[in-house]
């Protein structure tokens, strides 16, 4: 069954050491199961670079790469710096759980609070084999960021 897709608006903001960057990001609703991989090894097809669907270049100087520690207890997404126009950052999240087709994070340091005061925590969905979502705990159920895409992928390779 198809429905229909809502759309919103979120801002959200990001304090870089001393500089607070504001994106707008589109969320909306879609109504598909979550995508697993075969193995069930979500931290290895996440590692690597990603950049948000919306971009005019994407992939370019806009990308990020995803990283997991070793015993996957983090994931820490970072972009590198691109001067002289910015220095990069990077966001470590502890991981409060790992399934097949998502993962549940909370950054550290966050400063974003929910209407109930506390820390804002992170789901990443994936969408696809190359496309994963963010999702907010405090949103509705279905209310998605827009995709966020592989970079380099094969769309027909499914890796």
């Amino acid at each position: 069954m198809n429905r229909p897709l809502k759309i919103g608006l979120v801002i959200t903001a990001v304090l870089l050491g001393d500089v607070v960057i504001f994106g707008a990001i589109g969320s909306y609703v879609f109504g598909r199961q979550s995508y697993s991989f075969d193995d069930n090894d979500l931290p290895r097809h996440l590692a690597g670079r990603w950049d948000w669907s919306n971009r005019a270049h994407p992939c370019g100087d806009s990308a990020h790469v995803i990283r997991f520690s070793p015993d996957r207890r983090t994931m820490t997404i970072a972009m590198p710096p691109h001067p002289p126009h910015d220095s990069g950052w990077s966001a470590t999240y502890d991981l409060l759980s790992l399934e097949p087709s998502r993962l549940r994070g909370a950054i550290r340091g966050e400063k974003r609070l929910t209407k109930g005061g506390k820390p804002v925590v992170w789901d990443l969905v994936m969408a696809g084999p190359n496309e994963y979502r963010w999702h907010r705990t405090d949103w509705p159920a279905n209310s998605y960021t827009i995709g966020v895409l592989r970079c380099g992928a094969d769309s027909t390779s499914g890796d």
